[in-house]
């Protein structure tokens, strides 16, 4: 997951505020923690830490901080995270200065290092053969005193887009960083795409081979509502996730609820095409992050049991609709069913905005190993046992594709199926 933004300014523009604000954008795609690198011809500033993106820097040390190019990124909880892992972007050499590198994603060679990416983007020469047969998911920011290298990987799996902030070009995994910082949004960096941004302006080259198979999961959870890809409004989507639900999956309730915050527009949706009213039944923590992010099940449980509250006067004795985006482990879905129960929900039937989550991915999102995916080890019906709902049924995976926009996604959390062949990813 993980997410990042960069930057290549005019001569006049101090890029380290936008940087700084444009993580809170982009805080959602990872929360263990964060870097920060700003380069200012020969002179680069690092600022790095664990934690959130308000935990790390302070404003007057990033006033402190002078540059016309940079980038910042937010690190996502890897399932096989090394405890002593490099928050990007990360410093190496290039030619005679120094370069800035940052990456959102995943590789299957597994001898593949930054540093090896770092050397050859020093060298332009050939660089459409070289992403070509570099195979995985992945966008990449690369910037030196003299340009900036954006990439998205020949498959489209990662979002990237470009955008403009007065005579500055910037790149981002969402819209939303774009739009954090008053930047005007140009488009999406298509897949396959190498753009070159110096001060004669941008060009942009493609590999041979290019297709969009965009990850699916981005419109199901991951992207910010208020971001758009490939033109499609992620806000719109999930709505209609919701909508779709209710004509697929009816069932009698007195009022229909969303599971904070990532089930609530899908609950809006479903409202709106069944006409049973939309309540909050759920107040969250705001101080808590995204438990699906957490990087061991402990944390996640605990997490779960802080987060959320019930509001009793919308709940007792009350038939409950729930809708949440998605089941992964079951966890999170299981301790907020008992919580209705608690607060006097005489029936609880859960609606999820997608199709259950069968298979483990190593190329985007990080899923855990299958043995922990509920959904790959247990029956509908049995999950609903589980999870001590009254009833539980998802959104059919013919329903999610049209209303995200078409058949041009990954959707092997889904169905099983990569784009390219995958053994085993290797986060970088």
């Amino acid at each position: 997951m993980s997410g990042h933004i960069g930057i290549f300014g005019n001569e006049d523009i101090n890029v380290a505020p936008l940087l700084h604000w444009s993580l809170y954008a982009l805080q959602h795609r990872g929360e263990v923690g964060s870097g920060l690198v700003v380069v200012d011809d020969d002179k680069i500033n690092e600022l790095r830490g664990p934690g959130l993106v308000s935990d790390i820097y302070k404003e007057e040390e990033i006033n402190s901080i002078k540059g016309n190019k940079g980038a910042a990124h937010v690190r996502y909880a890897f399932e096989d995270d090394d405890k002593n892992a490099t928050f990007l972007p990360e410093v190496f050499p290039c030619e005679k200065t120094q370069a800035l590198l940052s990456i959102d994603g995943n590789f299957l060679e597994k001898a593949l290092s930054r540093k090896h990416i770092a050397d050859f983007l020093c060298n332009e020469e050939d660089l459409p053969e070289k992403i070509k047969n570099l195979k995985g998911a992945y966008s990449i920011i690369h910037i030196n005193k003299d340009r900036m290298i954006a990439i998205r990987d020949p498959w489209g799996i990662k979002n990237l887009v470009l955008g403009k902030y007065d005579n500055s070009y910037v790149v981002a995994s969402e819209t939303a960083a774009i739009d954090s910082i008053g930047a005007e949004f140009l488009r999406d960096i298509l897949p396959g795409e190498i753009v070159t941004i110096d001060k004669d302006g941008l060009k942009s080259q493609f590999t041979g081979e290019r297709q969009e198979k965009n990850c699916i999961f981005e419109y199901v959870y991951i992207a910010r509502q208020d971001s758009y890809i490939g033109g499609k409004s992620v806000y719109e989507a999930r709505y209609n996730m919701g909508r779709r639900l209710a004509e697929e999956e009816p069932v009698n309730g007195d009022l229909v609820i969303g599971a904070p915050d990532s089930g609530t527009i899908a609950a809006l949706g479903y409202s709106h095409e069944s006409r049973i009213p939309y309540k909050e039944g759920i107040l969250k923590n705001r101080y808590v992050g995204r438990s699906f992010i957490l990087p061991d099940q402990r944390m996640r449980e605990k997490a779960v049991k802080i987060k959320m509250n019930p509001l009793k006067k919308n709940l007792d004795g009350k038939r409950v609709i729930l809708v949440d985006d998605s089941i992964v482990r079951g966890t999170t879905i299981k301790s907020t069913v008992k919580m209705l129960r608690d607060a006097g929900a005489i029936e609880v039937h859960v609606r999820i905005a997608c199709p259950p989550v069968k298979h483990s991915c190593d190329l985007c999102v990080d899923t855990p190993d299958e043995k922990y995916l509920i959904g790959a080890n247990l029956s509908v019906e049995d999950t609903c046992k589980e999870i001590g709902a009254d009833s539980l049924a998802y959104l059919s995976l013919d329903s999610l594709v049209s209303v995200c926009g078409g058949n041009r996604f990954c959707k092997h959390c889904f169905d099983g199926n990569y784009p390219i062949e995958v053994e085993n990813g290797n986060n970088l």
